[in-house]
């Protein structure tokens, strides 16, 4: 037995193609009638009955210029003292070696790197929250929650990835491989991530640094 077809459906079909039929006969009434202003009304049906088909192109509905779109949509002064608040979140928890309150400025998902200058870079959180904490077994390093951030990129969502992401330097802890009991400070490499509206820490001298001189912060 044929399974029933739903009503809606039917109901939302028969509506395209009654659209659709009257729209393409009335090219045949004056084939003088703009084509724009045929294609116009399809495309605005098209996209409001399949607005997430990847297979529609919707370049149509606007187009603005990437750099416009950065200018646009990010308040620079307020991400940068978002990510600065996250950056010193994380130093404080990391001199105190509190792993909750430091995992809470991480974002710990896939592709979270750590790099360091004994073994290169540790991958995935496991693996990095278990490096932590031997580095916290053997030294004890010193920082300032107070340390500031410097040479930020910021690029908005969709531009490489689906969410705000942002590259920046600042002060953190390294070992020296030939003293391995001993704790420095140089300047590191930092990824963060804007998901849900909240910035994290993605990685740490890891793959994901960028220096994009079209989104470098002013």
């Amino acid at each position: 037995m044929c399974p029933k077809t739903s009503f809606g459906t039917g109901k939302t079909l028969l509506l395209v193609i009654a659209v659709s039929v009257c729209l393409l006969s009335c090219g045949d009434v004056d084939l003088d009638i703009d084509q724009e202003q045929t294609e116009e009304p399809l495309k605005f049906i098209e996209f409001v009955l399949f607005p997430t088909a990847p297979y529609i192109d919707k370049s149509y509905v606007e187009k603005v210029p990437e750099e416009e779109v950065v200018v646009r949509d990010l308040d620079f002064e307020v991400e940068k003292a978002a990510i600065q608040e996250v950056y010193r979140a994380f130093i404080k928890a990391y001199v105190a070696e509190d792993m909750t309150a430091l995992q809470d400025t991480l974002d710990s998902t896939a592709g979270i790197e750590f790099g360091t200058n004994i073994t290169g870079v540790v991958y995935g959180w496991n693996d990095v929250k278990i490096y932590i904490q031997g580095r916290w077994e053997e030294l004890d390093c010193q920082g300032d929650p107070n340390w500031e951030l410097i040479d930020f990129y910021i690029r908005p969502e969709n531009v490489s990835v689906p969410w705000v992401e942002a590259s920046a330097k600042g002060p953190m802890f390294y070992y020296t491989p030939d003293l391995p009991s001993a704790c420095y400070n140089a300047l590191g490499r930092f990824y963060f991530t804007k998901k849900s509206g909240e910035w994290r820490i993605h990685q740490i001298d890891g793959s994901k640094y960028f220096t994009d001189n079209q989104h470098k912060v002013p």
